[in-house]
C-alpha cells in the first residue's frame, strides 16, 4: 500500500461514525431539545401558574411537547423533514435570544417591527452577543441535525407513516391538555403570555398573521375622508403663513420625562420656554408600526387596525384637502405609509454634517426648519419623524459633548452595563430631544415671517430593566405602563395664539386632564382653525378653547 493510501485510510478512521436514526426519533430529540433549551420563558410562566403542583407543570409541558413534535411532523415530511427542523430550530433560537436578553416576545406587530427596520437598526441588535448565543444555541444544533443519517423508507412508506406521525402528536397534545382541561383552559385564558413564550409556535402564529395581512392590504384603495376641509374663519383671515412643525417622537416614556415631575431635570430647555405640558397621555401602541399610524389616522386607538388604517386616507390628506401644504421628513423607519399620498423625504448629511458623524441625531433637523422659514408662502404642516430615544444604542442618539448624566451605557449590548448605566444613557437622549425642541422654539419665536407653532408627541414609551423588560414593543394587553404612558408637549407663538383665537388659559387647563393619541387628530385640524365635519368636539382641543371672533 502505498504511502497516500495510507493517509487516505487514516483520515477515514479519524471520521466519526454518523449514527443511523429513524425519522420518529429525528423529530423527538430535536422537539425535546427545543422544549428544554429555547423555552424558559415557557417553563419559567408555566411555573408560575402552577406553583404548588408538579404534575400540572408536567402534564401541560407534555402537551405542548406534543405541538412541538405536531409542528415537526406536519411541516416536515419526508425530504422537508431536516430543513425544516433546522429552520425551527433557528427561529427557537432567535426569539428564545431576544426574550431572554430583552424580555421581548415575538407577536404580528413585532414581526411588522422586523420587516419594516432600517440596515442600521438591524446592526444595533445584532451584536457579538447575539450572534454568539444564537450561533451556539441555534445555527450549531441546525447543523447538527444534517448529521445523522436517516434510515432509507421508500415512498410507499411516507404515504401512512406522515399521516400517522401527525396523527399521534396531535393525540398526545389533545390527551394531555384534556388532563386537565378546566385547569389549562382557564390558564390560557389568563394568561395569554404563556403562549406567547412559547417557541416556535409563537413566532410561527405572529408570521402567518403578520403575512395574512399583508395579503389582504397589499393594494389598498384609500377612501377619501375630509373633503369638505376647508380654512376656518381665522385662518382664512391670517395675515401671515401658519408653520405648524409637529415632531413625532421616538421611544420617550412619560416617566422619564423632567416637566412630568421626574426626580432629574431632563427638560431643562422646555421648561425655560413655557410649553404646554401634557402630562397625562396613553400611546395607542408600545410601536411604531401601530403607534404612529394611530396617531395621525381618524381611528380611534380602540377601533384601530392597520387595514382599516391603510383603507382610508389620514391627518395629511384631511389637511392638504384643506389647501395647506404638508411635508414628511424622516430620522427613523420611514413614514409607515402615512404621507404615502403627500410624498417624504428622509434626513440625511448633506443637511447636517456634525449632526451625522455617526447616525444623524435629530439636530439634523434645525437646518431644514431654518430653511422652511426662510421660504414658505402658503399655511403649512411641517411633520418630523425623530429618532429620539430608539434603543438599544441609545449613546448614538445625542453628542457626548451633551452628556449630562454618566456614566452612560456605550454599547447596544446591555448585558455589559449596568441598569444605572442604561438608565443614564437613556436620560441623556431625553434632554437631546429636549435640546431639539427647544433650539426649534427659538428659531420660530425669532421668525417674523410666519404665524408658528410645535407640537411633540412620543409613539410609545420604552422599558429600562423593570420586571426584567428592556426596549419596547411588548403585546399590548402584557404592556406595561413605562411603554404606553408617553409625553407630549405644545408650543404656540402669541402671534398663532391671537390670529387662530385661541384662549391660552383654557389650553393650559386643558393639557391636565387625561387624553391619548386620538387627540392628535382632531386638535390639529382645531389649532389650524380647518373645518371639517371629522372634527369630533370632545377630543378638539383647538375648536373647545377658540374665543369668539369679533365683528
Amino acid at each position: 500500500m502505498t504511502d497516500q493510501s495510507l493517509s487516505h485510510a487514516a483520515a477515514r478512521n479519524l471520521h466519526l461514525p454518523r449514527p443511523v436514526i429513524g425519522q420518529t426519533t429525528l423529530n423527538l430529540i430535536v422537539a425535546a431539545y427545543i422544549m428544554a433549551v429555547l423555552n424558559t420563558g415557557f417553563w419559567a410562566r408555566l411555573m408560575q401558574i402552577f406553583p404548588t403542583s408538579a404534575l400540572q407543570p408536567a402534564l401541560f409541558g407534555l402537551g405542548i411537547f406534543g405541538l412541538t413534535l405536531f409542528c415537526l411532523e406536519l411541516l416536515g415530511p419526508w425530504r422537508l423533514q431536516r430543513p425544516v427542523a433546522a429552520l425551527l430550530v433557528l427561529i427557537s433560537a432567535g426569539a428564545h435570544y431576544f426574550e431572554r436578553s430583552y424580555g421581548v416576545l415575538i407577536d404580528r406587530e413585532m414581526v411588522r417591527n422586523v420587516m419594516e427596520t432600517t440596515v442600521t437598526e438591524s446592526q444595533h441588535l445584532l451584536t457579538g452577543s447575539a450572534v454568539m448565543w444564537i450561533g451556539l444555541t441555534g445555527v450549531l444544533p441546525a447543523a447538527l441535525i444534517f448529521w445523522p443519517r436517516l434510515r432509507q423508507v421508500g415512498a410507499l412508506h411516507q404515504l401512512w407513516r406522515w399521516p400517522l406521525g401527525v396523527a399521534l402528536s396531535l393525540a398526545v397534545l389533545v390527551g394531555a391538555l384534556f388532563g386537565d382541561y378546566k385547569a389549562f383552559s382557564a390558564a390560557l385564558r389568563e394568561r395569554h403570555d404563556l403562549m406567547a413564550a412559547y417557541q416556535p409556535g409563537a413566532t410561527l402564529t405572529a408570521l402567518v398573521r403578520y403575512g395574512r395581512e399583508q395579503w389582504k392590504t397589499a393594494d389598498p384603495v384609500a377612501r377619501p375622508i375630509g373633503t369638505d376641509a376647508r380654512p376656518g374663519p381665522f385662518l382664512a383671515a391670517a395675515d401671515k403663513p401658519v408653520l405648524l412643525v409637529i415632531f413625532a417622537g421616538e421611544t420617550a416614556r412619560a416617566q422619564n420625562w423632567g416637566l412630568n415631575g421626574y426626580a432629574r431635570n431632563t427638560t431643562p430647555g422646555l421648561a425655560a420656554r413655557g410649553v404646554l405640558n401634557f402630562p397625562d397621555v396613553t400611546a395607542c401602541g408600545t410601536s411604531t408600526a401601530v403607534s404612529l399610524p394611530c396617531m395621525f389616522s381618524a381611528l380611534a386607538a380602540s377601533d384601530y387596525s392597520r387595514d382599516g388604517f391603510l383603507g382610508q386616507e389620514n391627518l395629511l390628506d384631511v389637511l392638504i384637502h384643506a389647501g395647506l401644504t404638508v411635508e414628511w421628513h424622516d430620522n427613523n423607519t420611514g413614514d409607515q405609509r402615512i404621507a404615502a399620498r403627500s410624498g417624504w423625504a428622509r434626513v440625511d448629511a448633506a443637511l447636517d454634517p456634525a449632526a451625522c458623524a455617526i447616525e444623524c441625531t435629530d439636530e439634523v433637523f434645525l437646518p431644514l426648519i431654518r430653511d422652511r422659514l426662510a421660504s414658505i408662502t402658503t399655511d403649512t404642516v411641517l411633520v418630523l419623524h425623530m429618532i429620539g430615544s430608539h434603543g438599544p444604542a441609545y449613546h448614538l442618539r445625542y453628542p457626548a459633548a451633551r452628556a449630562q448624566f454618566a456614566p452612560a451605557c456605550q454599547t447596544a449590548q446591555f448585558a455589559e452595563c449596568s441598569i444605572d448605566q442604561i438608565v443614564n444613557s437613556y436620560d441623556n437622549t431625553i434632554l437631546e430631544t429636549d435640546h431639539v425642541l427647544s433650539q426649534t422654539i427659538d428659531l420660530l419665536a425669532a421668525s417674523d415671517r410666519v404665524l408658528p407653532g410645535m407640537i411633540f408627541v412620543s409613539d410609545h414609551g420604552e422599558s429600562l430593566g423593570e420586571d426584567g423588560l428592556y426596549l419596547h414593543a411588548a403585546p399590548k394587553f402584557m404592556a406595561p405602563e413605562v411603554q404606553t404612558r408617553v409625553p407630549m408637549v405644545m408650543w404656540l407663538a402669541p402671534a398663532f395664539q391671537t390670529a387662530l383665537g385661541l384662549d391660552l388659559p383654557c389650553l393650559q387647563q386643558a393639557a391636565q386632564a387625561p387624553a391619548s393619541h386620538d387627540i392628535l387628530f382632531h386638535s390639529v385640524l382645531g389649532l389650524l382653525d380647518i373645518t371639517t365635519s371629522l372634527r369630533d368636539p370632545a377630543l378638539d382641543l383647538g375648536g373647545a378653547c377658540r374665543v369668539a371672533r369679533a365683528g
